[in-house]
């Protein structure tokens, strides 16, 4: 398997907490691979029409996503896992917790070969050429909003 190089731009980001001033690195992406273009290759020398593995993989995600809403994880094989999860407040009586302090969310966990592949890419900054190659499809330049969403963006190490 080939090694995953992640090109990284320098782009300025306010901290957080202080507001000061400053830049945090954000990965450029090659784009978007859409379903249909997935499903597209998935079938590459196979037997199987596009159409096919589309209709597949769509009842699967759906069955995926009512078991979801079921409460269960999804164990998605090569890909991962998805959780169901909540975000809150931290309080400090047990009483204090309320549930309109939480907002509910899927998290996922990548499974380990996707895991050793981002963690063991080789990282290298951005020429201007390449930064003429992203495309602009990126999530807005919120540096980690630690869903793990699209545009590859870095979770900031906050200080103070």
């Amino acid at each position: 398997m080939a090694k995953l190089t992640l090109k990284c731009k320098k782009i300025p980001f306010k901290h957080p907490k202080t507001k000061q001033p400053g830049f945090v690195a954000r990965v450029l992406t090659n784009g978007t691979e859409s379903f249909d273009d997935i499903c597209e290759i998935a079938g590459m020398n196979t037997t199987y029409a596009q159409e096919e593995i589309v209709a597949c993989a769509g009842l699967m995600l759906k069955a995926a996503a009512r078991q979801l809403k079921n409460g269960k994880i999804i164990d998605l094989g090569p890909l991962g896992k998805l959780y169901p999860s909540v975000s809150g407040k931290w309080v400090e009586k047990e009483e204090d917790l309320a549930l309109t302090d939480l907002t509910p969310h899927c998290n996922y966990r990548p499974s380990q070969e996707i895991a050793e592949a981002i963690a063991g890419a080789q990282l290298g900054w951005a020429t201007a050429k390449d930064d003429d190659k992203e495309e602009t499809e990126q999530e807005p330049e919120t540096p980690g909003n630690g869903e793990g969403g699209e545009g590859g963006d870095t979770q900031p190490e906050l200080e103070g």
